[in-house]
Formats: structure tokens, C-alpha cells, sequence
């Protein structure tokens, strides 16, 4: 696969395909095999400080020389999170981003790789708990929200109640600045809920509350901020219910989206659909009426695609990661700019309640750092670390190592790039065991 570099790109916007790859697809395709001894010979030289780090477009292919061709979905998936963490690592302008999955945060540096039932993952480095920016923590946080989300609505759904799913969209251009389309978004969609037309039609339906969820992609016609809204109805609602709120929803929208000095949205801009429970995995989880889960199509944007040729964030980012596109860059920035401080999801006051889930919702920082727990595989040192996050896709590559074949397939691969062999955690065992044997003596 031959990339196109930024000269050969000029000013001119990159063509967009229906059939576009993913980033997992991508990735595979950029890992045959006979590169894998020229990539871990340039990590080895890299590692010794022979040479800088490489730009992100000049490693992108040598991060895929270490995921296999046939790697399955979950490990080529986390390959692909922890290549575009690395990037952010110098390129995000988000300071805890630039340290998530990086730098440690144990007493003394040690990182410790552990197995939780076939997965391997690191303990004692800090997290981001970025919702927005961060590829990792994004996915860890949305996983945890798209389950509190699918099996919440299904709960309220067996209880014979109704649950529907709410999307809004609004008239956008290329050039405009998501800065300032963020806020309309969210501002329209708090006024939906505000004033005693709401509150008449609230009451007059049932409507308990609502879980809002916002997404951005990036087109043709510039940024594409959007919501995805779960409306919970107590009881069930009819034909002249449901036009009911769909006429408020309209109305409300258009009023508030032109008072920001926008284009009236059109017959797309307000789009309402009930969900259904259906049995999945031995559970219940709501669906969508075209088979998409609830909690996924609300809190797993990390896991969409763009359509009909747009991109997602991390779409952009992974670009920017194979070709080196500064404007590819520039918009990355700008996203990171525009969502800070903004919430991705957010739910109706005491709705958890009535959904039957903990009443206590955890922060994305705290989901985004807890300890999932597991067998602990190895101990590798804290200048032994360094070493490793200075060559491009190691630290993914290690996670594999260790499901495959544990500390020695990792210290076969520590010792490969000269960095020396990792401790056995058992080893803690005996030492501790010999220095109270010494005490008493």
C-alpha cells in the first residue's frame, strides 16, 4: 500500500470513497510480514537514541509490522487505540492526553502487565478519563456507559414502558467553526426541555426522562455536530402522543437553531424512532428499529464510522497517522478545542433511579482508571519503560506477547530490542519470604 505524502496533497482535499477502511483494516494491510525484522531493527536503533522519533506518518507502517494479519477484531482494535494514543503523545495540546498510557504513576515507575481472563492490559500508568480525545480512555468510558444505557432501557422496556430514540441535526457549512456549532447543539436541545409547554407535554405523556448523547463528524460541508436522545415514556405512547412531541421537538428546534443565526433545519433535522427489547448474549438489551443497539448507538462513537464519505475524530486522526496531513492535524486541534469542557453524555436527574442502576453515577475519570484486576505477568522497570514507549506500537505489541505466551514471550521481545528481560512477579514472592526469614535469624 502506497501512501500519499503531504507534498503530492498540496492544498487540494483528499478524495473521499464509499467503501472507506477502517482503521483496523488499514492496519492489517500495512502488516506483512516480511517488514517485521526491518520495523523492530528501526525500533531497536530508535530505542538506542541513534536517531529522532519519527513524524507518526513515518511510523505508521512500522507500528502495523507488529499486529499479525490475522489478528482478531478485540486485539486489532486495541492496536489500532494504542498507535493513535502515541501519536497524541506529542501532537494532542491536552496535557494529561499527552500522559495517558505513558507516563507512571507508581512509587518507583514500575508498569505491570496483568491477565484478566485472556486479556492483558497495563496497571500503574496515569489515564486521561478524555471521553472526547483520548482513543483508550474513550473507549473504556463508552463501553461502560453503552451497558449502563442498553441495559437500563431494557429494563424500562420489559416493564411495559416505551423507550424512544431521538436524533437532531442542524443546517452546517465547510468553514464553520465547531467552536461555535457545539454550544447551539446544546443549547437547542436544553431549550427543548425548558418552558411550560414542555412541562404540559412531559406530564400530559409521561415522559420520566431522557439520556442525551452527543457525536461530531468531520465532511464536505464541514463539522457535523449531532445529538442521539433515549426519550423514556412511562406506559406506552399512541399516535397522537408521539406527533405530540414530535411537533414540540420541531418546533422548538427550528426556533432556537434560526435564533442563532442558522438555516431553518430541515425535514432530516428531527428524526424519532421507538426501540425494542430483544434477547442478545442471554440478555436484554433495547434495539433500534434497524437492529442497532441503544447503548452503542448512543455512547460507542468511538466505534462508528463516517457516512457517505465523512469522518469521525478518530477517522482524522488515524489519517493523520498514516499520511502526515498537517490539515488533518489542524482539524484534530480544533476538535480537541471545541469539545473541552462540554459533556459527551448526560442523563435526567434521578432517571438511574427509575431505570433501576446504582444511583451513583462514576465520573470518566474514575471509569477510565479502575483497576479491572487480573494475574500479574510481569514487572518491567521504570527506565526499561522508557525505552519501550520510545518505540512506536512496543507497548501494544507487549499486551499481545503477554496473551500469547506470557512473561517469557515478553521478555523475548524486551530482549530483541536490547532493553532487557522484565521481572517475574513471582519473584516478589521469594524475596519477601528470604527477607523475613533474614528478620528472624
Amino acid at each position: 500500500m502506497r501512501l500519499p505524502t503531504p507534498a503530492a496533497i498540496g492544498n487540494l482535499r483528499r478524495p473521499r470513497v464509499a467503501a472507506r477502511q477502517s482503521p483496523e483494516q488499514r492496519a492489517k494491510a500495512g502488516s506483512a510480514s516480511d517488514r517485521s525484522a526491518a520495523a523492530r531493527a528501526e525500533g531497536r536503533s530508535r530505542a538506542a537514541g541513534r536517531e529522532a522519533p519519527a513524524a507518526p506518518w513515518h511510523y505508521a507502517k512500522h507500528v502495523s509490522a507488529y499486529l499479525a494479519t490475522e489478528a482478531d477484531t478485540r486485539v486489532s482494535r486495541r492496536h489500532v487505540r494504542h498507535a493513535q494514543r502515541e501519536v497524541l503523545w506529542t501532537e494532542s495540546r491536552i496535557e494529561r492526553v499527552r500522559k495517558c498510557g505513558r507516563v507512571p504513576v507508581t512509587e518507583g515507575g514500575n508498569v505491570t502487565v496483568k491477565d484478566n481472563a485472556g486479556v492483558a492490559h497495563y496497571a500503574g500508568l496515569a489515564t486521561c478519563g478524555s471521553i472526547w480525545a483520548c482513543p483508550v480512555c474513550s473507549a473504556k468510558i463508552r463501553n461502560h456507559r453503552a451497558l449502563e444505557i442498553s441495559t437500563g432501557a431494557a429494563n424500562w422496556d420489559r416493564a411495559g414502558n416505551t423507550v424512544y430514540l431521538l436524533t437532531l441535526t442542524m443546517p452546517h457549512d465547510f468553514g464553520m467553526p465547531l467552536a461555535k456549532l457545539v454550544p447551539v447543539i446544546a443549547d437547542g436541545f436544553r431549550s427543548i426541555k425548558q418552558g411550560r409547554a414542555w412541562v404540559d407535554i412531559r406530564d400530559k405523556l409521561g415522559i420520566v426522562g431522557t439520556i442525551r448523547s452527543m457525536e461530531v463528524t468531520h465532511g464536505a460541508n464541514g463539522w457535523h455536530p449531532h445529538l442521539h436522545v433515549l426519550v423514556f415514556i412511562d406506559g406506552a405512547l399512541d399516535a397522537a402522543g408521539l406527533a405530540e412531541l414530535t411537533i414540540h421537538v420541531r418546533r422548538v428546534w427550528a426556533r432556537q437553531i434560526t435564533a442563532a443565526g442558522y438555516r431553518l433545519p430541515n425535514s432530516h433535522g428531527v428524526d424519532i424512532q421507538r426501540c425494542y427489547s430483544a434477547a442478545e448474549a442471554g440478555q436484554y438489551i433495547a434495539k433500534t428499529q434497524d437492529g442497532r443497539s441503544a447503548g452503542n448507538e448512543l455512547a460507542r462513537g468511538d466505534m462508528k464510522s463516517g457516512r457517505n464519505g465523512s469522518r469521525t475524530p478518530f477517522e482524522i486522526l488515524d489519517d493523520f497517522r498514516w499520511t502526515g496531513d498537517a490539515k488533518d492535524l489542524a482539524l484534530w486541534h480544533e476538535y480537541e478545542r471545541a469539545t473541552k469542557g462540554h459533556q459527551a453524555i448526560s442523563w435526567s436527574q434521578k432517571l438511574r433511579e427509575r431505570l433501576e442502576l446504582a444511583a451513583e453515577e462514576l465520573s470518566n475519570e474514575d471509569v477510565a482508571a479502575a483497576e479491572v484486576g487480573g494475574e500479574d505477568v510481569a514487572i518491567i522497570a521504570n527506565w526499561q519503560w522508557k525505552r519501550v514507549v520510545a518505540i512506536p506500537g512496543l507497548a501494544g505489541y507487549l499486551l499481545d506477547q503477554a496473551e500469547h505466551g506470557g512473561i517469557d514471550a515478553i521478555n523475548e521481545t524486551l530482549r530483541a530490542h536490547k532493553i532487557g528481560a522484565a521481572r517475574d512477579p513471582r519473584m516478589n514472592a521469594v524475596l519477601t519470604a528470604l527477607r523475613q526469614y533474614c528478620d528472624w535469624r
